[in-house]
């Protein structure tokens, strides 16, 4: 009986604990988007989209875009970029394809699943946060900006006809900033990971720049928006606080372990 009872009971934790992790993942991701919308975000938010604006509204952006494609731009910095490359390969703009990092960054959550507190599985957790948390800020403004790549328009990069298109922010800025600007937040206190993770985070976007197919402000708002979105995360991660309650089962007997932190 006392078998059968342990056996009962041991189930019922497992399934509280399984129950205990669901909420607590969907938990901490209400949390992040508290983080991403809170006033002093958005108001940081709107002040960087106002910058933006003007050069999407104005000649700075078709300027920076012209000096670049004419003094630039050569079949090294296409090689690095992509062209003539294609997505499988690891060229720059590899790290911005969506179809691979952010089931990448899900793959590697899983780890922790299997080995709690690994570097990998923490570095696929936060990343998976950060596209969680940001990827439909961006799809928004992506439609609300309404602008055009490259040579799309006569109007370049201005912001005329909102939803009317959807490359005002790039995409693929976004997506190859949150891994590299994830690792360098994991390593606040190694310069020789932090700084080349900075580096490297806006790879994508540069590759977006080099290939025409997007505007500069365009590719500083996809870096950014992916900044904004690790930093919630990570933001999220030091705010923690509260009292856990699990239940433990033993041989000898039942109780609750309790874990507070502030």
């Amino acid at each position: 009986m006392y078998a059968g009872a342990f056996a009962h009971q041991t189930a019922l934790a497992a399934e509280e604990t399984s129950s205990s992790n669901t909420s607590s993942i969907s938990e901490t991701v209400a949390n992040d988007y508290r983080s991403f919308y809170a006033t002093d975000r958005l108001i940081r938010m709107g002040i960087v989209f106002g910058v933006a604006g003007i050069a999407a509204n104005t000649n700075v952006d078709m300027s920076i875009r012209n000096w670049y494609q004419d003094n630039v731009r050569s079949e090294k910095t296409n090689s690095w970029a992509s062209s003539p490359a294609t997505d499988l390969e690891f060229n720059a703009k590899f790290f911005g394809e969506g179809k691979y990092m952010v089931p990448l960054a899900l793959l590697s959550a899983s780890v922790n699943y299997i080995d709690t507190d690994t570097a990998v599985g923490n570095w696929g957790a936060n990343a998976s946060r950060a596209y969680i948390t940001g990827l439909p800020a961006m799809w928004f403004m992506q439609g609300v900006t309404g602008a055009t790549r490259p040579g799309d328009r006569p109007e370049g990069s201005s912001w005329t006809t909102p939803f009317g298109h959807s490359n005002g922010v790039s995409g693929h800025s976004f997506v190859g900033a949150v891994p590299f600007l994830t690792i360098a937040y994991m390593n606040p206190d190694n310069g020789w990971v932090k700084y080349p993770a900075y580096i490297a985070s806006a790879a994508a976007g540069w590759s977006r720049v080099n290939d025409d197919k997007h505007f500069p402000s365009q590719v500083v708002l996809g870096w950014y928006m992916a900044w904004e979105a690790v930093d919630a995360v990570f933001d999220n991660n030091q705010k923690k606080k509260g009292v856990v309650v699990t239940p433990m089962v033993g041989l000898d007997g039942f109780g609750l372990i309790a874990r507070a932190s502030w």
